[in-house]
């Protein structure tokens, strides 16, 4: 697989269409950025609730809806396609570990071969580092499956304690020590003799992994990363040669983007939350009314003030930000105007989101340029359904043994 062609060419479609996935429809109702497609609002702002929240949950079924009135959407769809597994059958998860962790957990250790031509170094045979393991949910699968010897690295104090007393009750050599992966203490733990597993790991964290491998010589690495906004300096720093040519700049709020898309909240959630997204809209309507600038930034409230009445929640906002405004008395019909604003945001808001998995990819691509230009083979491909998790992409790679001379 050619990932650098791949990379240039899901740089150029970004470069080329920023205007569309950079614009906040929850921020700006200002459509310029459509007018070169002028049937795609229509068809948009057709759409039923049940049409628009299947299309916020799957960026394929999103793309092809959006064919016959979105020309890149053909390009997009090409684009983000990798090779997806079948769906397995789970086994019931040991006491103490999450159902939906469990089965992500079986269908990544599922998504490796045990054995592979490219090293001596196999999956299925070479010990563990697990990276920002928590309680070591991940190396306890490999313990049971393919009793190998493990290690994982995690800075929170309680989770290594809670994790090191699931690992005495195995007969294996297992076990969580506190350590910062971003510390020198890192390479204490890192050598040319185990293997590097990381399912989800967030941003700076994902990238430490990869300079620690390479610096460590880890013979191979596994590696499902996650939340690309997190602990990195605002914006995400390329790691590969090729890409740091490239002029596009993702900053936290692109990358943000790129993880807009949750199959896990409760219903309650979900009703909450677009319940305060409304009442954000309304707010902003009062604000410009009233002769303030609309798209001042406003403070967040907690879940629980979705229901409260609009004024008692408006009196929240209030106590935490004052503004020269009064409350008015017919807050029932702001608060319908809030819903027909928000009606629209939400569904002008799925072009944005028809760029999010390009957006993960040109993240990811970076990372596999990275490695490969280290001398790891490396595959990228999907280890489970979205349904699962939408944070489903797994780089496998392998140090390439040198030539002898």
């Amino acid at each position: 697989m050619n990932f650098s062609a791949w990379a240039l060419q899901l740089n150029a479609l970004l470069e080329q269409h920023q205007a569309l996935w950079r614009h906040n429809a929850y921020q700006s109702l200002d459509l310029k950025p459509f007018n070169d497609y002028p049937e795609l609002l229509p068809y948009l702002l057709t759409l039923s609730d049940s049409e628009l929240f299947k299309l916020q949950a799957d960026d394929r079924s999103l793309l092809r809806a959006l064919l016959p009135f979105f020309p890149p959407a053909t390009e997009l769809l090409t684009l983000i396609t990798l090779t997806s597994p079948e769906n397995p059958s789970y086994c019931e998860p040991p006491s103490g570990i999450p159902g939906r962790k469990w089965q992500q957990i079986q269908a990544f250790i599922n998504a490796h071969p045990t054995e592979n031509t490219i090293s001596k170094h196999h999956f299925s045979s070479t010990p563990v580092i697990e990276w920002c393991s928590g309680k070591g949910y991940l190396s306890e699968a490999m313990v049971r499956r393919y009793q190998l010897k493990s290690v994982g690295l995690e800075i929170d104090q309680a989770l290594v304690a809670s994790g090191n007393v699931r690992a005495a009750s195995t007969n294996i050599s297992r076990r969580i020590v506190n350590c910062d992966v971003f510390s020198d203490l890192v390479f204490q733990y890192v050598d040319n003799s185990q293997q590097i597993l990381a399912l989800h790991a967030c941003g700076g964290l994902h990238q430490r992994l990869l300079r620690t491998a390479v610096n460590g010589g880890s013979p191979r690495l596994s590696l499902s990363p996650c939340c690309y906004h997190r602990f990195n300096d605002g914006e995400y720093q390329n790691q590969s040669t090729l890409m740091r040519s490239c002029s596009l700049i993702l900053n936290n709020e692109d990358l943000r983007t790129a993880v807009r898309q949750t199959l896990t909240a409760r219903v309650g959630e979900t009703v909450a939350r677009r319940q305060l997204q409304a009442r954000y809209f309304a707010l902003r309507v009062i604000l410009n009314e009233q002769g303030l600038a609309a798209d001042i930034s406003l403070p967040s409230t907690a879940q629980h003030l979705s229901k409260a009445t609009f004024t008692d929640w408006m009196q929240a906002i209030l106590a935490l930000k004052p503004l020269a405004i009064h409350i008015p008395s017919n807050s029932d019909h702001y608060e319908a105007l809030g819903w027909q604003y928000l009606h629209k945001a939400e569904r002008v808001e799925l072009v944005r989101m028809a760029f999010r998995r390009a957006i993960e990819l040109h993240c990811v691509l970076d990372s596999v340029l990275f490695l490969q230009e280290h001398h790891y083979h490396c595959t990228l491909s999907e280890f489970c359904s979205t349904a699962l998790t939408p944070r489903n992409l797994l780089i496998q790679a392998d140090k390439l043994t040198p030539p002898q001379t």
